[in-house]
């Protein structure tokens, strides 16, 4: 739910004595996406892409500056590789090889002292510097380590990287599985080692519909990437004496402060249409945070409170996720007849 450590997209240098053809061919026969500088080329691709370059002559380093025309396929290097080897083109191939791959992690706090720690694991083999630099002068080997506050489900613009980054002289294979282990301690260390959040939240629906109303507070928790779930379980809760209701429990682990994730529920309690589908009650240290103790902009209607935090939940979450989220809205408004 909460990913601390991601992989960037892989690099692939080819050599070419007959550019034209082979930029024909990626850009015809597997419909690769050109594009104009390496800054565009890494903002696009996810995952998933190889960010390939075309070069006339290899070298150890190559410059942005040298590449002849650089393209972007959802695909494996290796998928690249054997597609060229497999067809005419591979006699204008004159050399390839892989560039350094990128890991990305998502950092709160303080950076340097994030940094600092990554650097203690790795004294003789890293370079600190600005992540464009850095691109631009080690791409012979090693691994790329950058950093962004933002949550790592989505592509980043350049503002959403930090300036700083790491060039790590270790194997990507290895490296990543280093920072996965130790993601967790590097992000403690840039919070001073502060406690996280454990917090519970208290589903409740007249209708019943509590098996939509999890998987819809699952996807707005994991495409915020807001934290971790410990547990959930059926409880009762006494709204009125004398009255008890059976509501859903969910424990759910955050470094966000507890009255910020109430706001996201509440933003989540109502629909665009003002019709409130939902209660989300969010304890804190046994104590109940209530929809007053989190408004904003003199906003003292709770549909109105609910109707700006709503878009701003919205804007956060992929469109993957934003259908997903919408369409759960549509079975439960068919629960409510």
């Amino acid at each position: 739910m909460f990913s601390m450590v991601r992989r960037g997209p892989k690099s692939l240098i080819i050599e070419s004595n007959d550019v034209l053809q082979v930029k024909r061919y990626f850009a015809k026969q597997l419909n690769a996406s050109r594009k104009c500088d390496l800054i565009s080329a890494f903002q696009e691709a996810d995952e998933e892409c190889t960010i390939i370059f075309i070069v006339e002559k290899a070298k150890d380093i190559i410059n942005s500056k040298e590449c002849l025309d650089i393209f972007i396929l959802q695909e494996e290097p290796d998928v690249i590789l054997c597609s060229l080897l497999n067809n005419d083109i591979k006699e204008y191939i004159t050399y390839s090889r892989i560039a350094p791959r990128i890991i990305f992690m998502r950092v709160f706090g303080d950076l340097n002292k994030i940094i600092e720690k990554i650097e203690e694991d790795n004294k003789k083999s890293y370079v600190k510097g600005d992540v464009i630099n850095i691109l631009e002068n080690y791409n012979d080997k090693g691994t790329v380590v950058a950093f962004t506050d933002k949550p790592l489900r989505k592509t980043f613009n350049v503002a959403d990287i930090y300036k700083e980054a790491l060039y790590i002289e270790e194997k990507y294979s290895t490296l990543i599985k280093k920072m996965r282990t130790d993601a967790l301690r590097y992000l403690n260390a840039g919070l001073d080692n502060k406690d996280w959040y454990e917090i519970e939240i208290k589903i409740y629906d007249r209708y019943g519909a509590y098996e939509l109303h999890y998987d819809r507070l699952l996807k707005i928790l994991e495409g915020l990437e807001l934290g971790v779930i410990l547990g959930e379980s059926w409880t009762k809760d006494y709204p009125r004496l004398f009255m008890v209701v059976g509501v859903y429990r969910v424990r759910f682990f955050t470094f966000y402060d507890p009255k910020y994730i109430k706001k996201i529920l509440v933003g989540a309690e109502f629909l665009e249409d003002g019709e409130r589908i939902v209660d989300y009650d969010v304890y804190y240290n046994r104590k109940k945070i209530n929809w007053t103790d989190v408004i904003e902009d003199n906003l003292k209607s709770k549909n109105l409170l609910s109707e700006k935090y709503r878009k701003e939940i919205l804007n956060k979450i992929q469109k993957i996720d934003l259908d997903d989220i919408k369409f759960l809205e549509t079975e439960i408004i068919k629960t409510r007849t």
